[in-house]
């Protein structure tokens, strides 16, 4: 019976989505913000490529999956970034798949000699699916029961600006705010008669960096609002040591903590390159949300100094 119930929920709030939040919640890993803000395209000298694997509400089956895959490049010459992004998430019987494009303008010494002040715009194309072969339901004779397949695919865009006081990492203590709308524009999607119409999403970020010698502290509050009556806020706190680890703890307004962890190999295939792994638990301690059961993500990042 929990099943059922918890099947019925699902649903409801997938399609619910409609008029409330519509992208995936974010997270405390600090590199996902090129998602939700193209400005955040590879904001420094490095070429990016990593990917991000979340699982959410494991206590339950078709609990949400998602991930992204990106390729970030910094085109020194012009002062511009690109970089292509591939995600997909599955919730239940719902499914999405797209890439993203981003492009970023990097207005250098802006506000301070080593400021520097991002611009930037993207574009999703994206196909939303619903299989009804994937709910869960006890009465296989009910008529209102859909197994059938739909989907349609639309498109959508976003822009937004990241400022950073100061470019030079471990050099001295650093200021940033960015800000971002995703789906400014987009076109309708139409799925088993339903008009699921796209809202747009406001993304705001602020923090610092405080350095001392060769580690640094990183306190960072995110939020995501859609509409006045949904906001989700995130608290942060990182810890890293140059080119040897990071750790951190994280709290969130839906009732969630997290941990997060992972270790920094330098010099990996080459003298200006790194990688990074790492992971994030996370738990619900709110009433409710406790009983959705934890979640996992993995991340790997490998970056290429193109100096």
């Amino acid at each position: 019976m929990n099943r059922v119930v918890f099947s019925i929920i699902l649903v409801c709030f997938v399609f619910s989505t409609g008029i409330t939040q519509q992208l995936s919640n974010s997270t405390h890993l600090t590199e996902s913000r090129v998602v939700l803000n193209p400005a955040f395209t590879a904001t420094g000298t490095e070429l990016i490529m990593n990917g991000l694997f979340r699982l959410q509400w494991l206590g339950f089956t078709g609990a949400p999956f998602s991930g992204i895959t990106t390729l970030q490049y910094p085109i020194k010459k012009y002062n511009m970034s690109v970089g292509g992004i591939l995600h997909f998430d599955k919730t239940g019987p719902i499914s999405k798949a797209g890439v993203q494009l981003n492009y970023a303008y990097k207005l250098k010494q802006f506000l301070s000699r080593y400021g520097q002040l991002s611009l930037g715009i993207s574009g999703d194309f994206q196909q939303y699916s619903f299989n009804g072969s994937d709910l869960i339901y006890n009465d296989n004779n009910d008529l209102l029961i859909n197994t059938g397949k739909n989907g349609r695919f639309f498109t959508s865009f976003g822009s937004g600006f990241y400022y950073l006081s100061n470019t030079r990492e471990f050099k001295e203590n650093t200021f940033f705010v960015g800000a971002s709308v995703s789906q400014i524009f987009t076109t309708k999607v139409l799925v088993n008669e339903f008009d699921q119409t796209r809202l747009r999403h406001v993304h705001f970020n602020v923090g610092g960096r405080f350095y001392n010698y060769d580690t640094f502290l990183e306190p960072m509050i995110t939020a995501n609002i859609v509409k006045p009556d949904i906001i989700d806020v995130l608290y942060g706190l990182k810890f890293e040591k140059e080119d040897t680890f990071w750790a951190g703890l994280g709290y969130a307004s839906s009732g969630t903590v997290a941990f997060q962890g992972g270790i920094i190999l330098d010099k990996f295939g080459n003298k200006l390159s790194k990688l990074r792994i790492g992971g994030l638990a996370s738990w619900g301690v709110g009433t409710s949300i406790a009983k959705a059961g934890p979640g996992f993500e993995f991340y790997i990042g490998y970056a290429l100094d193109t100096n």
